[in-house]
């Protein structure tokens, strides 16, 4: 979303920031760095997105629950988030934490694993679907590589893990000794259900024939390649299909394109259709600045109510 201006986002959001309320306090007791407005404010606004609570989804097979909508923190590849600052990266966090998001989504590559931690710190651990991934690809790598996550995010376990970013049909030969550390890492119960990330449409077919998938984050949007998806959505959309009936959890990426959908009119189409498949069980979206937060709450919030 890095080409998308401040300005631009913060004129649409004040067309929903009715639904949203005054301004959202990073919660009180996580960071030294935080300011806190008066949790009163906080819950009234949250009222107003979705009086019921956030919309929540179970992820395929795995067991696991958590919010529809997930923060990214790897838009371009993670330096909008270092270069803004720990303090900032903690509010904008906890602006969707307050509202209901228990979702991260984050990478080794990313480098955003410590923000993450500083920004969990004071919530309930247990609450939140924490993803991460590996870009390793061979056994001895990838269990060092879990090794790390844990002790640089403070947690007992990751609820995902996922082989970075395979881009070709033959990654489950390519990374067969990855493939088979996150097994392990899984039976030891360091990791609660694996996956992959794809960027090409070969390797997404590709997870149709391994059976031993619980998640793939995949790049869904209405618009096609020029917005970093693959090719016409229509050749992507029956293989999420067939991957959802076969009870893998199937997470999207790229909603707007990496910033491509410059136009909120663009973004709400986008999470209409989205939303609207039926297959796709949550989303990460990575904003950078908080009006952004905000708007797609609202546009979430108009698009469930009209359900």
């Amino acid at each position: 979303m890095s080409h998308v201006t401040r300005r631009g986002f913060v004129a649409t959001a004040s067309t929903f920031g009715a639904a949203v309320g005054s301004l959202l306090h990073p919660h009180a007791n996580s960071s030294p760095n935080a300011q806190a407005s008066p949790a009163l404010a906080m819950q009234d606004a949250a009222k107003k997105y979705f009086p019921n609570g956030f919309p929540r989804c179970k992820l395929g097979k795995t067991g696991i629950e958590t919010s529809i909508l997930g923060m990214g923190t790897g838009m371009s590849g993670g330096r909008p988030y270092y270069d803004m600052g720990e303090a900032a990266f903690i509010e904008l966090m906890h602006t969707a934490f307050d509202q209901g998001v228990r979702y991260i989504d984050t990478a080794q590559n990313y480098r955003t694993h410590v923000y993450v931690q500083h920004a969990l710190r004071g919530w309930n651990r247990e609450e939140f679907f924490l993803l991460s991934k590996t870009p390793s690809g061979t056994e001895e790598l990838v269990k060092a590589d879990i090794g790390r996550y844990l002790y640089e995010l403070e947690t007992k376990y990751l609820d995902t893990v996922l082989l970075h970013c395979m881009t070709n049909g033959r990654w489950p030969e390519e990374r067969a000794g990855a493939w088979k550390a996150l097994q392990d890492e899984k039976k030891a119960g360091r990791v609660r259900a694996i996956g992959v990330s794809c960027h090409s449409l070969d390797a997404f077919k590709k997870c149709l024939e391994v059976d031993e998938l619980d998640i793939v984050l995949v790049r869904i949007n209405p618009f096609g390649k020029d917005f970093l998806t693959d090719d016409d959505p229509d050749k992507v959309v029956p293989v999420i299909k067939a991957l959802h009936d076969k009870g893998v959890g199937i997470l999207g990426m790229k909603i707007f394109g990496e910033g491509r959908c410059t136009e909120a009119s663009q973004r709400r189409e986008s999470l209409e259709f989205v939303t609207g498949l039926g297959t796709v069980d949550a989303m990460t979206i990575g904003f950078t600045e908080i009006p952004q937060v905000r708007e797609t709450l609202g546009m979430l919030a108009e698009i469930h109510a009209n359900k």
